[in-house]
């Protein structure tokens, strides 16, 4: 898939007040989100905890997680997004793609709202006393 970004709203929850816009490269490889520390420092973004990450050429990190708002369009989300240090990039990860409930459409170069899938409650709901055929229709 070709690389594209996306423009990102975050923002702090214990003070919605202040916004910050930024470009993010769209990564689906990345689990997290990678948000420049010094971007979230002028939030009052504090960390909240340290999370181990493996590098793509192999090497162990470790780097400092936060909590936040992300939006983009109009859609918003509470996320755990990482602290990015100087000079790695900002990225919009697998995690928070999904909390926003998109997809990538990889023609397009874009975020598109998508369905999530539940098959966790729909399998509660087959090994329940109360399914019935109904249920899936």
């Amino acid at each position: 898939m070709g690389t594209f970004s996306v423009k990102l709203r975050v923002w702090n929850p214990a003070k919605p007040g202040g916004v910050e816009e930024l470009d993010a490269f769209v990564d689906t490889g990345a689990s997290f989100s990678w948000i420049s520390r010094v971007r979230l420092a002028r939030l009052g973004i504090v960390p909240s905890r340290k999370m181990g990450f493996r590098t793509i050429e192999g090497h162990l990190l470790e780097r400092d997680m936060a909590t936040v708002y992300v939006s983009t369009d109009e859609y918003s989300v509470p996320d755990v997004v990482v602290m990015a240090e100087e000079g790695e990039m900002e990225v919009l990860g697998a995690h928070t793609i999904e909390g926003l409930g998109m997809a990538v459409d990889p023609v397009q170069k874009k975020l598109v709202p998508t369905v999530m899938l539940a098959l966790a409650s729909l399998l509660r709901q087959i090994n329940s006393s109360e399914f019935t055929d109904k249920s899936l229709g």
